[in-house]
């Protein structure tokens, strides 16, 4: 039985042999993407003659069929089928690839992205990015939305330099872009819940007794896009946050759900330490690594209008962290130490 490294290997030889005809002439390669918090997936990615981009296709959830027990031809044959399936390239991917090394033709596409700073330094080191307490935003270029999903590419360094441009050019594009192609969104939790039941079939009054409204001040606020994706950068817009600040009659505690979401409470709705708490319970044991986003609470003032770290701060979060990689660098020179062969 392979291996994921045998088997990553095996499909870049054998793939072809299971691809239509016309599609046998592409070329094969398997690639590692860095992803969010440090996950690296392996794709392989067929790109035919003549196409300027190709779909990279992760091995990840096919191996694991493998290992639970499904044919090999089997598995291959649903790799080559959701090879050919993307290999049609949406016109205005291709468009965007084609454009890509004209700024002005991409700039009106370009949004935000929030990520882990502390989670995510190789990454950050390669794609221009701004840091907002621990939290660092990237940018993409958008090249297509559909029932799949939102297709992006990742802006990064050499791009920025192709285009002759800045990171505080970039950013200035993105927050005005982000609103106008993923405009933000801001749900109760009653009326998510009610959503949530009513699309199950639940009647409409009945959702209406279950999950009836409580005092603002005592609700939990959903802060998202209206693509779901990527939602948690809509925290960083400070009118949005003043607008509901105003709605509730407090400030605001932001609670990081996930990169797709945030939820923001009162001040009134507890300690921020306290929130925190809840906070790293559902990291640790609700949301996929991958998604994960800050293990912190954060305050916006309503009158400042600023957001900043609520328990704790930037100066204790780099002490913690330097000690942290302190640790992990020496464990590392442990673990890492030459071998000596015989």
């Amino acid at each position: 039985m392979f291996n994921f490294e045998d088997f990553c290997d095996y499909v870049q030889m054998s793939i072809k042999d299971h691809l239509p005809v016309e599609q046998q002439d592409a070329k094969v390669t398997i690639n590692n993407v860095m992803k969010n918090n440090g996950l690296t997936l392996h794709g392989v990615v067929v790109h035919p003659e003549g196409q300027c981009v190709a779909p990279t296709i992760y091995l990840e959830g096919f191996f694991k069929q493998y290992e639970e027990g499904a044919d090999l031809d089997s598995v291959m044959d649903k790799i080559a089928g959701t090879i050919s399936e993307h290999l049609n390239t949406p016109e205005e991917f291709s468009d965007v690839a084609q454009m890509y090394s004209n700024y002005d033709a991409v700039k009106d596409k370009i949004v935000m992205a929030v990520v882990n700073t502390a989670k995510n330094r190789e990454l950050l080191s390669q794609v221009p990015h701004t840091e907002r307490e621990d939290l660092s935003l990237i940018y993409k270029v958008v090249v297509g939305t559909g029932a799949d999903g939102i297709g992006s590419i990742t802006i990064r360094n050499e791009h920025m330099e192709q285009w002759g441009v800045t990171v505080d050019e970039i950013h200035e594009m993105a927050m005005k872009n982000t609103k106008e192609i993923l405009p933000v969104t801001v749900q109760t939790m009653t009326e998510v819940m009610r959503e949530m039941f009513g699309s199950d079939g639940m009647p409409e009054e009945m959702a209406e007794m279950m999950f009836s409204d409580m005092p603002l001040n005592q609700q939990m606020f959903i802060i998202s896009n209206k693509s779901k994706v990527n939602g948690a950068a809509s925290m960083f817009y400070e009118d949005t946050l003043s607008e509901l600040a105003d709605k509730i009659g407090t400030s605001l505690y932001i609670l990081p759900s996930s990169v797709h979401e945030v939820i923001a409470v009162s001040t009134d709705m507890g300690t921020p330490e306290a929130l925190a708490g809840m906070v790293r319970e559902v990291n640790g044991g609700q949301v996929a690594p991958e998604e994960q986003l800050s293990d912190h609470v954060y305050k916006f003032d309503a009158k400042a209008k600023i957001i900043s770290l609520a328990d704790t701060t930037m100066e204790q979060l780099k002490v913690s962290e330097s000690n942290v990689n302190y640790e992990a660098t020496q464990a590392a020179g442990e673990v890492n130490r030459p071998r000596h062969h015989r």
